[in-house]
């Protein structure tokens, strides 16, 4: 979806509702990427209106899902798992492309909430999916100027080139969209800046970046309380 009338009405009837102002772009940053094609922006609508949406954005070897919504009154018919299939299959297919990354709230540290969800119903239903999980302290940095950092969410594998089950270790391929997607949104390592360097730090372990079930995410450090 390129149009940029259709993208305003969409972030106007999904994404706004869906997400709190910390956790989306204003509706011409989003309209002006999405015409750009800078954000691959797929929808699923009927003769009503937009059902739903996911937003990818291209990182190097990899993909994040920006976001992911489907209109409330018809949340539990499908039509995530299939906005999912469909970003998932046309990502991975792009030459060079090794992982499809996304964030999502942990359920021990974000309460439910009545208007944007139940973190632990998104996870179990990101399970479901077959997502794993990134061995990774993490925060989604400041969508705009002035807004704060969403810190300690998870970072998820919806789908990888190499298949092999976890636990395992990421390779070298897999590390590097990581480290990408890192550095294009939280920029270099600022001198002081404890976040970041546990990030960073995490990242480029000699260890290496390990792959969990998604349902083992109370084993991924959070960002005040480092190894």
């Amino acid at each position: 979806m390129t149009d940029a009338a259709a993208l305003a009405r969409l972030y106007t009837d999904i994404l706004e509702p869906s997400f709190p102002p910390s956790e989306r772009v204003t509706r011409t940053d989003f309209v002006e990427g999405g015409a750009s094609g800078a954000l691959d922006v797929l929808a699923a609508q009927d003769d009503d209106g937009y059902l739903g949406a996911i937003v990818g954005e291209r990182f190097g070897n990899g993909y994040l899902v920006d976001w992911l919504a489907v209109n409330g009154a018809r949340r539990g018919g499908g039509t995530g798992s299939a906005l999912i299939t469909a970003g998932i299959t046309r990502w991975i297919a792009e030459p060079g492309i090794d992982l499809v990354l996304a964030e999502i709230e942990r359920p021990d540290l974000f309460e439910p909430h009545p208007k944007y969800g139940d973190p632990a119903r998104r996870l179990a239903f990101y399970h479901r999916l077959g997502a794993t999980l990134l061995d990774l302290p993490y925060y989604q940095p400041p969508i705009s100027e002035g807004l704060p950092r969403v810190r300690n969410l998870l970072l998820i594998v919806l789908a990888a080139r190499d298949d092999t089950p976890p636990p395992r270790t990421l390779n070298l391929d897999e590390t590097a969209a990581v480290r990408t997607m890192l550095h294009a949104a939280m920029g270099s390592l600022e001198e002081g800046d404890a976040e970041t360097a546990q990030v960073y730090a995490a990242v480029d372990s000699p260890s290496g970046v390990r792959l969990l079930p998604l349902t083992d995410y109370a084993q991924v450090p959070v960002l005040d309380q480092p190894r």
